[in-house]
């Protein structure tokens, strides 16, 4: 789950420079939501998924801008179907 954030967090970070000031501002505020994701994971406090979604593709698709760049796209959908698929009651492996 940690290097599927991690992955978004990335992605996030390649594409900050060349957009609007409006964007970067979202943009930022997706990078802390992630980072608090990271430390819930650090911290063993994360939630098991009932089957639902953290909503990073949902957010990158709000933007028009950022739901026409695929691999930002794709690393959003990717920590969605990872946390809705794979981490249905069990215990959390930080490093997965």
């Amino acid at each position: 789950m940690k290097k599927k954030l991690n992955d978004l967090q990335c992605e996030i970070r390649k594409i900050q420079d060349g957009v609007d000031d409006y964007t970067r501002e979202y943009l930022n505020k997706l990078e802390k939501i992630i980072e608090e994701y990271k430390n819930k994971l650090d911290s063993n406090k994360m939630d098991a998924s009932d089957g639902g979604t953290l909503g990073f593709r949902r957010a990158i698709l709000e933007d028009d801008n950022l739901a026409n760049i695929d691999s930002l796209y794709n690393a959003a959908v990717a920590v969605d179907k990872f946390y809705s698929q794979e981490c249905r009651d069990q215990l959390w492996e930080v490093n997965t």
